[in-house]
């Protein structure tokens, strides 16, 4: 497919939503095994983005197992996304719990257009778009920071600001902590980018400061760490192991990058390692899982002298959310009817969470975490636990793209947002017992 024509119905430009929609494409059979995708300088020339944005993208698709990456003769689709003994028979099997990817609750989505419609007569149309940060978003951002950022910018979701942070310090072969189990974004990124991975063991609070103090003689260039709702570790990160942490990273010269994504329908506050070294801190706050996935935006708070050289570089790349976007997110954040919305949502996906972790420890699985948006699930044998799933409907994936190759062999990431129902059905398949027989209306 010309890069044209594949950029033509990318209705974000951000790496998740050019993922997004060339995974769509994929499963509509537009795209079909083996179809050569057009280059990452021409898709990313023909969206008008940086070449990083577009490998990230593309590696976000390698995780989903949807393509394939074959050296400098390009990257094709083979989707193998979904396990199988025989793949012939791998697309006959019908999916109805998606268990694999980061899904939404329509039901629980803020609808964005009485507040676009707002934007738009609130916005001046002749003005120049910059990579300022829209004033009554970043009252809004200010007024809920765990620390004071000196420097403020805005970024197309937490993927895209980290693909921007990352290529200001991090070179191919560098070095970047990670938790012992990172975000999907935070590994596709990072496998973009070229950068070696080190996982830092964790617990119920985060990294631990004796493994990081370990870890950082490594000499890293960056740290990222998740103070909430971690994927898939779902840790809270507690004032007293935030300024720990902060204890052992004072004054080394490595960035610390603070994934807080799901923000919004986070159930406790957030903790900081920017209240202790906020000259060394940055903060992506993002509000696509909490206000829906039309509203694909972060915001870059912390020190000044790596957010500067973040908008710098936005000026130049044009890779910003325009006021437009900006104004909308400001007013839905200040709509009361937006905020109880978002406050159902929180309770929630928080009981359906809870739910699946109680059913799993109930059959002697492991399960670590508070809280959070996904689950990671030691099983005795991964592949044929996911096998399980795929034949009972249900798609899940290893934890290998998210941990080291022996964690990750060990673990399956499920997330739970879209887990309506069938909480105990999932725990009996995962825990390879067998499931009651349902009973009839």
């Amino acid at each position: 497919m010309p890069a044209a024509r594949l950029a033509a119905g990318v209705a974000e430009p951000s790496a998740r939503g050019i993922a997004d929609h060339v995974a769509r494409l994929i499963r509509q059979g537009t795209l079909r095994d083996g179809t050569r995708l057009p280059t990452v300088r021409a898709t990313a020339s023909a969206l008008h983005v940086g070449a990083t944005t577009v490998a990230t993208a593309w590696t976000l698709l390698r995780h989903e197992r949807l393509v394939r990456s074959d050296g400098r003769n390009g990257t094709f689709v083979h989707d193998l996304s979904l396990p199988s003994t025989d793949r012939a028979d791998v697309h006959d099997l019908p999916m109805r719990i998606d268990l694999a990817s980061s899904a939404y609750d329509v039901d629980l989505v803020p609808d964005p257009g009485p507040h676009l419609a707002a934007a738009a007569e609130r916005l001046a149309w002749q003005h120049s778009e910059t990579s300022d940060v829209d004033d009554d978003l970043a009252q809004v951002a200010l007024g809920s920071w765990p620390f004071v950022p000196d420097g403020l910018a805005v970024a197309w979701g937490y993927a895209d600001a980290l693909a921007q942070l990352a290529a200001l310090v991090v070179h191919p072969g560098d070095r970047v902590l990670v938790e012992e189990a990172c975000s999907p974004e935070t590994s596709a990124v990072l496998s973009a980018v070229r950068a070696q991975v080190l996982h830092v063991p964790c617990d119920s609070a985060g990294m631990v400061p004796e493994a990081l103090e370990e870890a950082l003689a490594s000499r890293p260039v960056m740290v990222v760490l998740q103070p909430r709702m971690a994927d898939p570790l779902a840790h809270h990160m507690t004032e007293a192991r935030a300024q720990a942490l902060a204890s052992v990273l004072a004054e080394r010269e490595v960035l610390v990058v603070e994934e807080d994504s799901a923000a919004g329908l986070a159930t406790g506050p957030a903790a900081s390692v920017g209240r202790w070294v906020p000259e060394q801190t940055v903060l992506v706050r993002g509000y696509q899982r909490s206000h829906g996935p039309t509203v694909r935006m972060a915001l870059v708070g912390g020190a000044a002298a790596v957010v500067e050289r973040l908008r710098s570089r936005q000026n130049i790349t044009g890779s910003f959310p325009p006021k437009m976007a900006q104004r909308t997110l400001a007013l839905m954040l200040g709509d009361p009817v937006v905020q109880a919305l978002v406050a159902q949502a929180r309770w929630r996906y928080a009981r359906r969470w809870h739910t699946l972790a109680r059913a799993l420890r109930r059959h002697g699985l492991s399960v670590p975490g508070v809280d959070g948006l996904a689950l990671w699930v030691r099983v005795p044998d991964a592949h044929a636990t996911v096998r399980r799933l795929a034949h009972a409907g249900i798609r899940a994936r290893i934890g290998t793209d998210v941990a080291g190759p022996t964690a990750g062999s060990r673990h399956l990431r499920l997330a739970t947002a879209g887990l309506r129902s069938d909480h105990m059905s999932v725990a009996w398949l995962v825990a390879g017992a067998t499931p009651p027989a349902r009973r009839r209306a």
